[in-house]
């Protein structure tokens, strides 16, 4: 009986000191673990930057809505200061004011007529405050060439009565040919071509709004198209000069 309590408490002992049995499904349960928590770390920087985005396009949107309702506003004003003198629309961030050139100018001129100073003196007033646009002026015209036509000649006056024949070198003097005056110059008006045309006009526009209207001129610039800018098939339409306002480019002196 002693010898098989010997062997019941070598069996207990051996037991004890062997230990429990390693579970084999340990390791596959802490990497599924570790998955999980990769993925859930993943999911949450994910959703951060998703949260982020949306922020961003907020605060865009936002911005877009601003400006649009800036350029609304701009909009408004200068077609109240143009009345039926003009079009203004807007399109990729530019507010464009077209003028016709018959309210403007005298046809073929380019100064302005007294209708003309006034819807510059009201646009002039309309943009003094608007500090944050630039303004070009951009002159245009239709395709029709400048003729540039020479003066007419003075009628000839009776012919000069004959005079005595001389003798010697003086009759051979008088004898040789007399040389023609030279034919008068072609270019007798201010524009030879519609390029000298509509640089002029969109000159004299920045003038008046620079001397008369105040306008800063570090915002102003003139900007001549002649004929290839057209934007009709009827000839007058393309007559025009465009008062074109951007975002103001800041400019710092190197």
């Amino acid at each position: 009986m002693l010898r098989a309590m010997r062997v019941v408490l070598i069996s207990m002992f051996v037991a004890a000191a062997c230990g429990p049995k390693p579970d084999p499904r340990v390791p596959k349960l802490e990497k599924d673990l570790a998955d999980t928590k990769a993925q859930l770390a993943k999911q949450h920087d994910d959703a951060e930057a998703l949260r982020k985005d949306d922020e961003a396009l907020r605060a865009s949107d936002a911005e877009l809505k601003a400006k649009a309702d800036e350029a609304k506003a701009l909009e408004d004003k200068l077609a109240a200061a143009v009345g039926k003198a003009g079009e203004v629309t807007t399109a990729d961030g530019a507010v464009r004011l077209e003028l016709v050139d018959q309210i403007l100018f005298p046809l073929g001129e380019a100064d302005l007529t007294n209708d003309g100073k006034d819807v510059l003196g009201k646009v002039g007033a309309a943009l003094k405050d608007v500090e944050d646009k630039q303004i070009w002026v951009q002159g245009h015209t239709d395709d029709t060439p400048i003729v540039v036509k020479k003066p007419k000649p003075e009628p000839a006056g009776p012919p000069p009565p004959p005079k005595a024949k001389a003798k010697g070198k003086a009759k051979a003097k008088e004898a040789a040919p007399v040389a023609k005056p030279p034919e008068p110059n072609d270019a007798v008006l201010a524009f030879v071509t519609n390029w000298e045309l509509s640089a002029a006009r969109a000159l004299t526009v920045v003038h008046y709004l620079q001397d008369d209207a105040k306008i800063d001129p570090t915002r102003l610039a003139a900007v001549a198209f002649g004929q290839y800018r057209p934007v009709s098939k009827v000839k007058a339409k393309n007559r025009r000069i465009e008062i074109v306002l951007y975002p103001r480019a800041k400019i710092s002196p190197k």
